[in-house]
């Protein structure tokens, strides 16, 4: 009964209605569990963007604009000239830096053969000064000996003198006792009370006593003149022996004098050490001119694409002025940023998809890198302060690098700032 009603009452045209129904309802439900069960596997964000080594370019020294050798959006390799500057200013700097180069080499060299001569001449001097004081202390020593000498001898003529005079008293004694007894005698002799004999006895004692003093005398006078001799002899010895002592002084001064004259030594080893620190600071003012004349032309750092190009031909620029930049577009990567409650199963090293507006249809393939360790509020300039007593959770998203695998970026279609929709698979 049902078979007949179910024949009798569906038509042809329903039938196919329900069941195209049937298999579209059946489809969805085949492809949402689908995308149920890719979406356990897959995460995405469309908060993702492409960035890539940009280098500045700017100058190191100051300048004006002489060529530039590039145009923008123009592709260059490291190394490529993209400016040259007025070099003349640079090129004079160089030669001056080249001229006191052989200026402190030169100064170096005289400098360096000062102290040998000096060296052998003021040792010469002290030799021949400590030579000339030990020939005058010599001659002092002798001069010192000899006036001893002469004071012993002075002291024995003194000796000898008094000696003399008093045997000249007492021949004076003998020769008036004699004169007395003669004189007696001659009385005696003419009273004829003694006999002409012991007169004439008396009168040869008188006579030899006379004699006597006279030899005497002519003693002392040969005595007082060897003492005087002597005396003369000590007061010349004694200015000898002065003449020595300031000779000796003379020669020690000399000697300190030349000995001082030694510092000179130390001072030309200064005047070398001076000179060579001369000629270093030369030779680093001449690297720097070098460096400064190279700096004139100015050199891509990376090789890349020529970006925001702000430099004209006879524009005077200044040290770390930006000109240009240059953007490495052969590596290039993405930063998604992912929410923090999407992070619990994100590794580096996962594959990912990466999709991008600009050029549909195109999927390049990528890898997870790194994850940044905090997340962008954290590093903002002005990071959220939460300690107010009125804070509300936010969900926070973190940075996550990815790179694209080899050669996925040959035509560099992508290049920084783009939008892309990253999609990492956390299997």
């Amino acid at each position: 009964m049902i078979e007949h009603w179910t024949t009798r009452h569906i038509s042809p045209h329903r039938l196919l209605v329900l069941i195209g129904a049937a298999v579209l309802l059946l489809g969805g439900l085949a492809y949402g569990g689908y995308l149920w069960h890719y979406w356990q596997s897959h995460i995405s964000t469309d908060d993702a963007y492409v960035t890539a080594h940009i280098s500045p370019v700017g100058s190191r020294v100051q300048g004006t604009v002489l060529e530039v050798l590039v145009r923008d959006n123009q592709d260059v390799k490291a190394g490529d000239i993209l400016i040259r500057l007025d070099p003349k200013d640079y090129e004079i700097a160089l030669a001056q830096a080249r001229a006191a180069l052989e200026v402190a080499r030169a100064d170096l060299k005289n400098a360096t053969v000062n102290v040998p001569l000096t060296d052998d001449t003021t040792r010469s001097l002290v030799q021949q000064a400590e030579a000339a004081r030990a020939a005058v202390q010599d001659a002092s020593r002798v001069a010192e000996h000899d006036l001893e000498e002469r004071h012993g001898q002075l002291k024995a003529r003194q000796a000898a003198e008094a000696a003399t005079r008093a045997s000249v008293g007492m021949t004076e004694a003998d020769l008036e006792r004699a004169r007395l007894d003669r004189d007696r005698l001659k009385e005696l002799v003419q009273a004829k009370m003694v006999a002409q004999r012991d007169f004439d006895h008396a009168d040869a004692a008188f006579k030899v006593a006379q004699a006597a003093l006279d030899v005497a005398r002519q003693r002392l006078d040969q005595s007082r003149e060897e003492t005087l001799q002597t005396a003369a002899t000590v007061r010349s010895q004694t200015a000898t022996l002065a003449q020595s002592r300031r000779r000796t002084q003379e020669a020690e001064a000399a000697l300190a004098n030349a000995q001082s004259q030694r510092q000179q030594v130390k001072v030309r080893q200064a005047q070398v050490d001076a000179a060579r620190g001369r000629l270093a600071q030369a030779e680093t003012n001449l690297r720097q001119a070098e460096l400064n004349l190279d700096y004139a032309t100015i050199r891509a750092p990376v090789g890349g694409q020529v970006t925001k190009k702000t430099v004209e031909v006879g524009q005077v620029i200044q040290p770390g002025q930006a000109l240009l930049s240059v953007v490495d577009l052969d590596h290039v990567w993405v930063v998604a940023n992912l929410k923090e409650t999407e992070l619990t199963y994100v590794r580096p090293g996962q594959r990912a998809a990466v999709t991008v507006d600009t050029h549909p249809g195109l999927v390049f393939k990528a890898r997870v890198d790194s994850i940044q360790a905090g997340s962008g509020a954290v590093f903002s300039l002005l990071p959220p302060e939460n300690a107010t007593g009125n804070f509300i959770k936010v969900v926070q998203r973190v940075p996550v690098k990815l790179v694209f695998e080899s050669r996925e970026n040959p035509r560099h279609l992508l290049v920084p700032g783009m939008s892309v929709v990253p999609t990492i698979d956390i299997h």
